[in-house]
């Protein structure tokens, strides 16, 4: 009789399970290599976006399905309406045309000019970019009026792991980044004390955003997410996810 109570309990439970499972909201997210926000190890994913986008799913009836897409591609499909939600977003007029981003960011970095140790003075202002190569991330949002200036010399990779390899052989003499997600890379890559930040320095901040395709069935849930998202950050949530990546 004992066993057949445990057994009754065991398939209540898996009944519930299920069923919960089957009523949650599935909704695809685009991601790419992007540590510490999104580190993709084989089949592991971790960092802090999935430990924001892990606490959404505890606080509501969504459940996310990840994608792995390159970042251009992402924006792509946030565009056309094949995947619903993405992270790790800078604000762009353009882009506020097919995505509608959250009231509050979950993130603040800063933009960083990085060059070779002993360096730094040789770029003191915003027009002594003109004089070297600078390598940055396709489609990625730094500060204004960097990302449209065509004066500049510019090469385009895909991704900011990419660009600390090319500085690091030289293939490039400067690199744009944001410190949050460059620091944590030149720690990993074994590079600690061979950059230096330039002497120039935007001062500008790149809130980090979570995004919604405006042509995506959740958008007429945006109020629903948006709150969730604020009371996270509010809570100082995201802060503590932080830690363990830094520390």
């Amino acid at each position: 009789m004992k066993s057949l109570i445990i057994l009754f309990i065991t398939f209540l439970i898996t009944f519930q399970q299920n069923t919960y499972a089957q009523n949650k909201q599935m909704l695809d997210v685009p991601i790419d290599s992007w540590a510490p926000f999104r580190i993709l190890e084989k089949d592991k994913t971790y960092g802090i976006d999935f430990d924001l986008l892990n606490e959404i799913e505890k606080q509501s009836n969504f459940q996310f399905k990840y994608k792995k897409y390159p970042w251009s591609r992402g924006l792509a499909s946030m565009k056309n309406g094949k995947v619903d939600l993405m992270s790790g977003l800078a604000k762009r007029v353009e882009r506020e045309t097919y995505i509608q981003y959250t009231s509050k960011p979950y993130y603040t970095c800063s933009t960083v000019f990085y060059v070779h140790k002993g360096n730094k003075d040789k770029i003191n202002t915003y027009d002594d970019l003109k004089e070297h190569l600078i390598g940055y991330v396709d489609n990625s949002a730094y500060f204004s009026p960097f990302d449209t200036d065509k004066t500049l010399k510019k090469r385009s990779v895909t991704n900011e792991e990419q660009l600390i390899k090319m500085l690091a052989i030289k293939r490039i003499k400067v690199m744009i980044g944001t410190d949050c997600q460059v620091d944590y890379d030149i720690k990993r890559l074994g590079f600690i004390g061979m950059f230096e930040k330039t002497n120039y320095r935007p001062n500008n901040k790149v809130d980090l955003y979570i995004g919604i395709s405006k042509k995506s069935p959740l958008i007429n849930e945006f109020e629903k997410i948006d709150n969730i998202i604020k009371d996270i950050v509010n809570e100082g949530k995201v802060k503590e996810f932080a830690k363990k990546y830094y520390e």
